[in-house]
């Protein structure tokens, strides 16, 4: 007797709608001026490509962040690389698609989006922190990208007292108990990196910058 399989039926990726030339470049255009004027997005993406009659945001020359793909003249679809795929998003006005890839908390593309909504009076993410008061650079602070991923939330280990060390973990929580992954941010010769933490060097600074040592400050990675 065989194994009996009800795998849910494939669904097919969206198609680019057929859009005219000149509305592909105005909506191409009107998305380089909303990452012009993000606070979040102007630091992290690279370039904004226009191929194929769809909207590509890099990262980097071989890091794609998202792409934006038009489903008729005012409605886009927003995916995100998942494996060898895309995972849908958002769907919706173009401003509307864009501030979800603005506001991203999680890790789907950047984790940032505490930077991009307003806070309560005296409310400050641990990243907002380390941005303001160390002059961390965001593309620096979004570089654990995994962990955000795993909606694991930063929180501040120990600060060095002059403010070139933080220690931050980030945790998550579930029935099966918590989770967390540690990460040092380090000034190094003027310049600021993160460097992802052994666990069982990453008590405290004075532990994982030892351990960093005797690896010539190559991370877990």
């Amino acid at each position: 007797m065989g194994w009996r399989h009800d795998w849910p039926e494939y669904q097919p990726r969206p198609k680019a709608a057929r859009l005219p030339a000149a509305r592909l470049v105005e909506l191409h255009l009107a998305t380089k001026k909303f990452v012009g004027r993000s606070r979040v997005l102007r630091e992290l993406v690279q370039e904004v490509q226009l191929a194929r009659g769809r909207v590509y945001f890099w990262r980097g020359d071989e890091d794609l962040m998202a792409r934006l793909t038009p489903l008729s003249r005012v409605t886009m679809l927003l995916e995100a690389p998942w494996r060898s795929g895309w995972s849908e998003a958002a769907r919706g006005a173009l401003p509307v698609v864009l501030r979800t890839l603005e506001r991203d908390r999680h890790g789907t593309f950047h984790g940032l989006g505490a930077f991009a909504t307003r806070r309560r009076r005296g409310a400050t993410s641990v990243q907002e922190a380390l941005h303001r008061d160390l002059g961390v650079p965001l593309e620096v602070l979004a570089e654990p990208r995994y962990w955000y991923s795993m909606h694991r939330t930063p929180k501040l280990a120990e600060l060095d007292r002059e403010r070139r060390r933080a220690l931050v973990r980030f945790e998550s929580y579930s029935a099966y108990g918590p989770f967390h992954g540690t990460c040092l941010y380090a000034c190094v010769d003027g310049d600021w990196d993160c460097y992802t933490i052994k666990p069982s060097a990453a008590a405290t600074i004075a532990t994982a910058e030892a351990w960093l040592d005797k690896r010539d400050w190559e991370d877990w990675g």
